[in-house]
């Protein structure tokens, strides 16, 4: 499984020895704030079953909103293809499920302990799929540019939800994201302009690094829920510039997946760091682009594979 070899996670570690670090006051989105007014209602969090720990729930990455229609098929988040790589259909419609939930109470590790707490509001995944343009075949290895952002990694996929989201304690559905149109980046003074990085994660890790699991430790770690904060372009140019966006912020593990917004338009999705934890640049996979704008486009219209 992709997640248990480590190199399927956003967070881009050099080594494997366990650590002790300083905790840092840095949110899931690396300096970012904490989302406690759920102003992105829209950004949602994979749980996976088993994620880490069997019989455990864990973070799987980041999601959007993008369809909330009632009825079957009606409801559609984005998340990140690597997210996904290494599972089937069948098994993330069985053991996944995602919130919208700002989760500011929380202060999880990897993983829940108990299972999902009783007030936490969560939606089944009934269907996905991943961009044919992801290479499933070749590992992905979160630290190497050549596995995460090269040739084969059109870096996209979407789930279908059991249900409408609506907002919290209401019976009102939350406003699905705008998705930016065909080489809508293509503008000139792209790196005056400012973009925002959302997404749910891990604080730091305070005690062992997160390959102390693997040791038969238990790293410890903190997290607050969603975050989000201002990012710009670095570059505007380069062999990356026509499907990844290189960015002046990193997001943090578990970011995976998560939006990048131009004002209320999602632009890009979180996909990798240039190297250790909370690094920068940060690069972001490009939604303006024919191809996954036809991936996204042609799922949208003909609805969940059946």
């Amino acid at each position: 499984m992709k997640r248990k070899s480590m190199w399927a996670t956003l967070l881009c570690l050099a080594v494997v020895a366990i650590i002790t670090v300083a905790a840092a006051p840095a949110g899931a989105v690396v300096g970012g704030q904490q989302d406690t007014g759920n102003k992105y209602s829209n950004v949602g969090m994979n749980l996976e079953f088993g994620y880490w720990d069997p019989g455990l729930w864990g973070f799987a990455g980041s999601c959007t909103l993008i369809k909330n229609a009632p009825g079957p098929g009606g409801v559609v988040v984005m998340t990140a293809a690597h997210a996904l790589w290494g599972e089937t259909p069948a098994y993330i419609a069985e053991n996944w499920r995602v919130t919208f939930d700002p989760l500011t109470d929380y202060d999880w590790f990897m993983t829940i302990p108990g299972g999902l707490p009783a007030d936490l509001e969560t939606y089944g995944v009934v269907a996905s799929v991943m961009h044919p343009g992801f290479d499933v075949d070749t590992p992905y290895r979160a630290n190497s540019k050549k596995f995460t952002i090269g040739p084969g990694r059109e870096d996209v996929a979407l789930m279908w939800l059991d249900r409408q989201v609506v907002l919290p304690d209401t019976t009102t559905p939350v406003l699905p994201a705008p998705i930016v149109g065909l080489r809508g980046l293509d503008v000139p003074g792209l790196k005056n302009e400012t973009f925002t990085a959302v997404g749910y994660g891990l604080n730091d890790f305070l005690v062992g690094s997160v390959m102390s699991s693997y040791a038969g430790g238990r790293a410890v770690a903190t997290w607050n829920g969603r975050n989000y904060k201002e990012v710009s372009v670095i570059a505007e140019g380069g062999v990356l510039a026509d499907r990844f966006l290189t960015l002046t912020n990193s997001v943090s593990a578990w970011d995976s997946g998560g939006p990048l917004f131009r004002d209320d338009t999602i632009v890009g999705l979180h996909s990798a760091v240039q190297s250790g934890r909370n690094a920068s640049p940060g690069f972001d996979y490009r939604l303006d682009t024919a191809s996954a704008q036809d991936f996204i486009n042609d799922w949208l219209v003909h609805g969940p594979p059946e």
